[in-house]
């Protein structure tokens, strides 16, 4: 009978560590996948990977759709009917409106027009597109509009046999290189595009006199946070997207609308780059080091990614470097 006791004690104890071990594990647990402190990437904050962490996990895949004011004639359209959701916006110019990006089904798109006549009576008259995919919403718009997009988005776009795939007379009337400014209705705004990222075509389009960027998939909220999303069928590239991301960090800008998920700041893009970059470092010196994709995706990988993951991707990458 003596021993009963401190059995007793020692099953709580093992009791409160295995309840305490599931608790860890739950999958609703805030911050359950940052790194300790000093695992963070170099330049990177608790509080930094803290409040991105906290944008993953706000997260939603669907929601009703929320119209929000981002200044001055700029909107932030997130959320609504069908799968995806992808986030659009749209700015109000002098005589008509331009959508910035398409949602993915023709009913989720007429609820963005709908919002958008409770803002003004003045029609869509142009929307940008800012990569080739979600981009059947634009069949609900106006046959005669202007259709902007970056060029290998046009060619994507245009061979595409996908379930998103446009109409020929909704495929883009203006495209774009790598830069351009253009003041489309008013509104001067800048379209750039450096490299293929999650697609061969994409780009951003920079409202520099509101230091709004509307960032579409390059910057999305559902990927964990040394996560991106990269369509190597549509030629898409880590690489890439870390020159994107360079890129539209050194533009004077504050607010980032991403493709998924909420607004991000200055801040949390760079944070985000930060933690990919540092995988892609990673990744870089165990190539180097003869380290196979199985024992490189064991050491880096989290439960949370999607497959291929970013680090089969980026070991992708440069494998096929070192094979040149």
């Amino acid at each position: 009978m003596s021993g009963f006791p401190k059995l007793t004690l020692a099953a709580a104890v093992i009791g409160i560590l295995v309840s305490f071990g599931a608790r860890a594990r739950t999958p609703q647990e805030p911050y359950q996948h940052l790194p300790i402190p000093d695992q963070l990437p170099k330049g990177v904050s608790f509080d930094d990977a803290k409040r991105l962490q906290a944008l993953v996990d706000d997260y939603k895949l669907q929601e009703p759709l929320v119209v929000r004011k981002i200044r001055d004639n700029i909107y932030f359209a997130r959320g609504g009917t069908g799968r995806n959701v992808p986030n659009v916006g749209f700015v109000v110019g002098k005589t008509g409106v331009i959508l910035v990006d398409n949602k993915n089904s023709q009913e989720a798109e007429k609820e963005v027009l709908a919002e958008i006549a409770k803002v003004t009576s003045k029609p869509v008259n142009a929307t940008i597109v800012l990569h080739s995919e979600h981009e059947s919403g634009i069949t609900a718009l106006p046959a005669a509009l202007t259709v902007v997009a970056q060029e290998n988005a046009k060619k994507e776009m245009e061979v595409s046999t996908a379930r998103d795939a446009v109409p020929k007379d909704r495929f883009p009337t203006k495209t774009i290189a790598k830069d351009e400014t253009m003041n489309i209705d008013g509104v001067r705004v800048r379209l750039l595009h450096w490299a293929s990222a999650y697609t061969s075509g994409d780009m951003i389009a920079y409202f520099p006199a509101q230091k709004v960027v509307f960032a579409s998939d390059l910057v999305v909220t559902d990927f964990p946070l040394a996560s991106t999303v990269v369509d190597r069928a549509a030629n898409g590239s880590v690489g890439g997207w870390i020159e994107n991301v360079k890129g539209m960090l050194a533009l004077n800008a504050d607010t980032y609308v991403s493709g998924h998920g909420d607004l991000f700041t200055k801040n949390d893009v760079r944070t985000k780059l930060a933690f990919v970059q540092d995988k892609w470092d990673k990744v870089k010196l165990m190539v180097a080091q003869g380290k196979s994709l199985d024992e490189i995706r064991a050491a880096l990988d989290n439960s949370g990614e999607r497959r291929p993951s970013t680090t089969e991707n980026i070991y992708t990458e440069l494998a096929a470097k070192v094979g040149e």
